[in-house]
């Protein structure tokens, strides 16, 4: 069980570094105008700047639950990061024009 959590612990710690560009690329979509404008790229940064905390977080519960001896709820919060991962991914890929089509609306 340790190999599993520590084979998924270093498959997470990879997926910061598409982290790293999207945390740069998000600075792009700082020009709001109206309101819906205003608080959507800051929800955008919120969500993209919260991913590192949210994997230390999983992390750390991994290896509490763990030593605990909940060996299937540390696999659970090890696959945590992967997930969040996964479903940010088909998000961006499917909607990569939300935000260009709410700047052109009028």
């Amino acid at each position: 069980m340790k190999i599993i959590i520590i084979l998924l612990q270093v498959l997470g710690a990879i997926t910061i570094f598409p982290w790293f560009s999207m945390a740069g690329l998000s600075f792009i979509v700082l020009k709001p105008s109206k309101s819906l404008k205003k608080h959507l790229p800051i929800l955008l940064l919120i969500a993209v700047f919260a991913y590192p905390l949210i994997m230390g977080s999983s992390y750390w519960w991994s290896w509490t639950n763990f030593f605990e001896g909940y060996p299937k709820r540390a696999i659970f919060f090890s696959c945590l990061p992967l997930i969040i991962f996964g479903i940010a991914y088909l998000l961006i890929a499917n909607l990569t024009d939300f935000i260009e089509k709410i700047r052109t609306k009028k």
